[in-house]
């Protein structure tokens, strides 16, 4: 009578246990979540991008980068007084460097590498740069609160005068992360 009762336990653990394990699989799910997100300028972002003043003519600002509204934009040339009157651009196949025009600096809550990506267009590139190179050929580390100062690399080999309107992406990462 004991070993029909053992048996009859263990068999009904072992039934409450297979559905108490059972597999997790399931077919689909859908979940509702609310989302908080502020969107602010560049200035007050994770990654905050400041316009830095380059003097030109005497010591006045020449307006290469600015924030007209919530984004950085560079204008060559500048917009303001410093910059010469009489020069209207960059030469075409030449390579020009404009050093401090951008402050970036990590806001966020990680170790980040800083590049820029330029998809083609009218320039044969474009490129953020600093004394040490190019941010699109080695993208430096900014721990949490550093920031580093960038110009503008460009390269106008097979372009043709004209006025262009080209975008250049920043690009932040996860130091050691992979982008998919």
């Amino acid at each position: 009578m004991k070993r029909r009762r053992f048996l009859a336990g263990a068999g009904a653990l072992a039934g409450a246990s297979g559905l108490t394990i059972g597999s997790g699989a399931f077919t689909s799910v859908s979940a509702e979540r609310s989302v908080s997100i502020a969107v602010t300028d560049d200035y007050g972002a994770f990654l905050r991008l400041k316009p830095l003043t380059d003097a030109g003519i005497d010591s006045d600002p020449t307006g290469r980068s600015s924030t007209p509204g919530d984004k950085v934009r560079f204008d060559i040339p500048g917009v303001y007084g410093g910059e010469n009157q009489e020069a209207e651009g960059v030469a075409p196949d030449s390579v020009y460097e404009f050093h401090d025009l951008l402050r970036i600096k990590n806001q966020g809550t990680q170790e980040v590498t800083v590049q820029s990506e330029y998809h083609g267009g009218a320039l044969e590139e474009l490129a953020l740069v600093t004394d040490e190179g190019r941010l699109s050929e080695d993208p430096p580390s900014l721990q949490v609160g550093d920031s580093i100062d960038v110009g503008l690399y460009i390269d106008t080999h097979g372009s043709d005068t004209g006025d262009y309107d080209e975008t250049l992406t920043i690009v932040a990462e996860r130091a050691g992360g992979n982008r998919d």
